[in-house]
């Protein structure tokens, strides 16, 4: 799902590891000279119940508001440990992928069928060599330091993905789909928010570094030459917009990033039994340039993080806070745009075999604004979450969640509903029950 390291059976939770937990490669490693080969997994199915401003589209086609969702996720890898004591190994999560609609088990949709759709996908892919003393090194498709070094955003509660959604309920919420009023892009009724954990960050390739744990400080960088993920992009002699190292193309780029340095620090501390964790990191691009010289260009992206959690008796409460030059989905920003502002407040607490959990989170964007338009300058998206999990055992649990959320930005229109006009406010709310299965 999102934070856990994927190095062995035991650093794989029910749902997915809280933010803030230790980051080292494997929960044990191996005896020197020796390799333990893994292959976890995750599987997920729920049932879920939706209502949302955009329930349907043009030309009359209605959404059922109850459906189901569901995933399988795999994590092979290895781990290892040389004569002389240095750790290294693999990590990996495959993913099932999105199809059309109406084809059950893909069928006529792979080779066969000559149309290109894959049922897996590689999210990441990555190794790490290091030890604890000196500090380990990663490389690949990886989680970089925006997250690794940071805490206040949890997934281990409810579905697992609440409304930063990758195959949970909050991807089931509608999106009108037949054009809006005075804009350009339909937009989902799903409220927005710049989660920490984003595939446009930890899909991509890059070389991350995490210090060794000094007195409870960890510190650490990681570069990203460009926002392209394994063999994606060609690698070019003569410039086109599918190269992968891109600098300069007709108008810029607005959601691909090149030169992305991300820095952070983060302490953790033990006082009369409260744990507690901060981390502060900062994150800059540069974006692909506008090779004409005509356009409005784009603004160098930089986003600081701000991040915290404490820890008592079974209860969790954290808060993360992001602000910086950056649009909605980590895109650029023009000149005159606004910058982004997001928080988000999470309580947890776990008893026995039950864990029950609430967020709120609010992001305020340029959204869909340009100036000298007639849309409002901000954009204003926020989510409620809660979740609760019963675990059967300590590979099967149920759970349910509900979601609430909300956005508005005065003169846009989210799109149509049956041809008419949606309001420049829109809402979703929804309600899963649930299973999770992982070994």
């Amino acid at each position: 799902m999102r934070k856990y390291l994927l190095a062995s059976a035991a650093s794989l939770g029910l749902m997915v590891a809280a933010s803030g937990a230790a980051h080292a490669q494997a929960a044990k490693a191996p005896a020197p000279g020796q390799i333990v080969v893994h292959l976890n997994g995750l599987l997920n199915d729920q049932i879920n119940m939706i209502g949302a401003t955009g329930d349907s589209v043009q030309g009359g086609t209605k959404l059922n508001p109850i459906g189901m969702s569901g995933f399988l996720r795999l994590y092979p890898g290895f781990d290892g440990t040389t004569e002389n004591g240095i750790q290294y190994g693999v990590a990996t999560e495959l993913r099932t992928t999105y199809t059309p609609a109406g084809v059950g088990t893909h069928e006529g949709f792979g080779a066969e069928g000559g149309n290109g759709y894959t049922t897996l996908a590689i999210r990441r892919a990555y190794g790490y060599i290091g030890t604890p003393q000196t500090g380990f090194v990663r490389f690949g498709q990886t989680d970089g330091i925006w997250w690794l070094l940071a805490t206040g955003e949890y997934y281990n509660f409810g579905d697992g993905n609440l409304w930063n959604s990758d195959g949970g309920v909050g991807t089931a919420v509608p999106s009108p789909s037949d054009g809006g009023v005075g804009t350009a892009v339909p937009s989902p009724d799903a409220p927005k928010g710049l989660f920490t954990s984003s595939g446009a960050l930890y899909t991509t390739n890059k070389i991350v570094y995490i210090s060794p744990d000094v007195d409870g400080f960890k510190a650490g960088f990681d570069f990203e030459p460009n926002s392209n993920a394994f063999n994606e992009g060609a690698l070019c002699t003569i410039g086109s917009t599918n190269c992968a190292t891109l600098a300069s193309a007709p108008g810029g780029v607005k959601s691909r990033r090149k030169n992305t340095i991300t820095g952070g620090l983060e302490y953790s501390g033990e006082f009369s039994g409260t744990g507690v964790t901060l981390a502060v990191d900062y994150l800059h691009a540069a974006p692909i340039g506008d090779s004409t010289g005509t356009g409005v260009g784009y603004k160098s992206m930089g986003i600081a993080e701000f991040s915290g959690q404490v820890k008592y008796a079974g209860f969790t409460l954290g808060a993360n806070v992001k602000t910086g030059q950056v649009n909605n989905g980590y895109t650029f920003l023009t000149p005159g745009q606004r910058d982004l502002f997001f928080y988000e407040v999470t309580g947890i607490y776990d008893f026995g075999p039950y864990t029950v959990g609430a967020y709120y989170f609010n992001n305020q964007a340029a959204g869909a604004y340009t100036p000298g338009s007639n849309i409002g300058r901000t954009e204003t998206d926020y989510g409620i979450a809660v979740g609760a999990n019963y675990a059967l055992s300590k590979n099967l649990g149920v759970y349910a969640t509900y979601l609430y959320g909300h956005r508005h930005q005065d003169g846009y229109t989210f799109g149509t509903n049956n041809g008419v006009a949606l309001t420049n406010n829109v809402q979703s709310q929804a309600f899963s029950l649930g299973a999770a299965l992982k070994w």
